[in-house]
């Protein structure tokens, strides 16, 4: 287990919160942009949207789910090949809520 600076505690806990709202913010907004670009360029317009909205999806789930924990230095969310996506480290418990 290798121990990370408590100082840069809140720091790394900010980039794993904010990876965690670009991830949620690409879901909750997926069908509204979809809508919208249906309705200014149809399908085409729409299946780029939609590829590219699959592919951040892709990126912000892999940046989640990759997060490094500050306290203990394993995966935030991952523990073997199942992924929590919950607000505290699987290994040590770490809380989000910790750093702010």
């Amino acid at each position: 287990m290798v121990e990370m600076d408590s100082l840069d505690l809140p720091a790394r806990l900010a980039g794993i919160r904010a990876r965690r709202r670009f991830l949620w913010s690409v879901f909750a907004t997926y069908i509204p942009v979809i809508w919208f670009a249906l309705k200014i360029g149809g399908d085409a317009l729409a299946m780029v949207v939609g590829i590219l909205w699959l592919l951040m999806s892709a990126a912000g789930g892999i940046l989640v789910s990759f997060a490094i924990c500050p306290r203990c230095g394993n995966r935030f969310h991952m523990k073997g090949i199942s992924t929590s996506w919950g607000s505290r480290c699987v290994h040590c418990k770490l809380s989000l809520s910790e750093g702010k």
